[in-house]
C-alpha cells in the first residue's frame, strides 16, 4: 500500500498534459461551416444527480432506460440538427448541422448514454467525455472535479476543427461551471481577451497557471468562427449569480420551450416550427395553455411585431386560444433572457473584463458555499 502511495506521488511530479483527459470520438465530418451547436450532458440533457457520493456512484449503474431526459431536449436537439422534427433527410446545404456533445463524465459511460440518446431518437456528430483515469494514474485527485480546463479545451478543439466562419451554439446548466466556460470562449473568439487574458480568466475559476497557460498557448486558429448564443438552462435548487455586464451574454432558460424560442429569436431554429412545439409541449410535457401563451406574448413584446418570428408568436397565440388568465411570472423571467444584450460588454477594456471574471466567480462560490451548507 505505502507503495502505492508512493508511485502515486511520482507521477504526480510528471508534466500534467491536459489534452489527454479529452476523449472524443467523431460520427461525420465536421469540418464545415454554419451553425455547430454544442450541449453539456447532465442536468442540461439528462436529469442527473450527482450532489453526493452516494448518487455519483449510482450513476456508473444505471440502464439506459433508467436515465430521465429533460422535458422536451431531444425535440429541441433534433429540430437545431435537422430543421423539422422525425429528423427528416437533408433539403438543402444548411441541414444537417452537426451536434456535439460534452461532458464531464467519463467515457466508460459512453456506451449507455449513446443508447439512452438513440432511444430518445437522436443522432449527433461527436461525444467527447473526460478521461478521469488519466487524473487518478497522474495522482490528481484533487482535479477529477475540477472541469473548466477540460471543457473549455474539449469545445475549442471542436471549434478548431470546423470550418471558416462557423456559429457556435453553446448550451449549458447553471449546476458548474458552463455559464463562465462559454462566456470565456465567447470573449476570446470575439477578441476581448489576448490569450494573456484568457489564461487570467482561467486561473480566476482555479486553474493552475501552468495548466491555463498550456491551454491559452495551445489555441489553434480560430477560422473566424464565433459564438453565436449561450444558453443556460437554470436547473431547481441553484442560482447563477448576475455580474453585469459579463452576464448579458448568457441567456438563462428554465425548460427548453423557452430554449426553442430564444433560438428562433436568433434566427438558429426555423420559425415553421413554433407551432409544433407548442402543441408537443403541451400535449407530451403538461404545459398549461396559460403558461405557453404567456411565453408567446413575451416574444411578441420583445421583437418587432413585423419580424416573421413575432408573425409567427402572433398566430401560435391565436391558435392557442387560452382560456385562463396568462401566468406572468415564468414569462417576466424569459423576458429578462429574450432582451439580454453584451452591447455594453463590448465597450469595455480587457483589464475590466478579468475584474468583473473575477468578482463573478467569487459570487458563484459564495453560491455553492451557501448550497452545501
Amino acid at each position: 500500500m505505502v507503495s502505492f502511495w508512493r508511485s502515486l506521488r511520482r507521477t504526480r511530479q510528471q508534466s500534467y498534459k491536459l489534452a489527454r483527459l479529452v476523449d472524443t470520438r467523431r460520427h461525420e465530418p465536421c469540418d464545415k461551416g454554419g451553425i455547430h451547436i454544442v450541449c453539456d450532458i447532465d442536468k442540461t440533457y439528462l436529469e442527473t444527480e450527482f450532489e453526493s457520493v452516494i448518487r455519483m456512484a449510482r450513476i456508473a449503474f444505471e440502464a439506459a432506460a433508467d436515465k430521465v431526459t429533460v422535458a422536451g431536449a431531444s425535440e429541441v436537439l433534433e429540430l437545431a440538427r435537422w430543421g423539422e422534427l422525425a429528423a427528416p433527410l437533408p433539403t438543402d446545404g444548411e441541414f444537417p448541422r452537426c451536434l456535439h456533445f460534452v461532458s464531464s463524465s467519463p467515457p466508460q459511460l459512453r456506451s449507455v448514454l449513446a443508447e439512452k440518446m438513440m432511444m430518445d431518437g437522436l443522432d449527433w456528430s461527436s461525444e467527447t467525455f473526460k478521461d478521469q483515469a488519466y487524473n487518478i494514474r497522474m495522482g490528481r485527485m484533487d482535479l477529477l472535479r475540477q472541469h473548466v480546463a477540460y471543457k473549455s479545451l474539449a469545445i475549442l478543439n471542436l471549434i478548431a476543427g470546423a470550418g471558416p466562419n462557423a456559429r457556435f451554439v453553446l448550451i449549458g446548466d447553471n449546476a458548474e461551471q458552463d455559464a463562465y466556460i462559454y462566456t470565456g470562449i465567447k470573449l476570446l473568439l470575439d477578441g476581448q481577451l489576448s490569450e494573456t487574458g484568457y489564461r487570467l480568466y482561467l486561473e480566476h475559476a482555479g486553474v493552475e497557471t501552468d495548466v491555463a497557460a498550456d491551454l491559452a498557448q495551445g489555441i489553434s486558429a480560430r477560422n473566424g468562427a464565433r459564438i453565436d448564443t449561450v444558453l443556460i438552462r437554470n436547473v431547481p435548487g441553484y442560482v447563477l449569480p448576475e455580474e453585469p455586464p459579463l452576464t448579458d451574454i448568457v441567456h438563462q432558460f428554465d425548460n427548453f420551450f423557452q430554449a426553442a424560442l430564444l433560438l428562433m429569436v436568433r434566427g438558429i431554429l426555423p420559425v415553421t416550427q413554433m407551432w409544433p412545439l407548442v402543441r408537443s409541449f403541451h400535449n407530451h410535457y403538461g404545459m398549461t395553455q396559460k403558461y405557453l401563451g404567456a411565453l408567446l406574448q413575451a416574444v411578441q413584446a420583445g421583437v418587432p411585431e413585423t419580424s416573421e418570428v413575432g408573425q409567427a408568436a402572433a398566430a401560435a397565440f391565436a391558435l392557442l386560444q387560452p382560456d385562463e388568465a396568462l401566468d406572468r411570472e415564468p414569462a417576466s423571467v424569459f423576458s429578462r433572457s429574450l432582451a439580454a444584450n453584451s452591447s455594453k460588454l463590448s465597450l469595455l477594456g480587457e483589464g475590466i473584463v478579468l475584474q468583473h471574471a473575477k468578482r463573478w466567480q467569487q459570487k458563484m462560490q459564495e453560491e455553492k458555499a451557501k448550497r452545501e451548507e
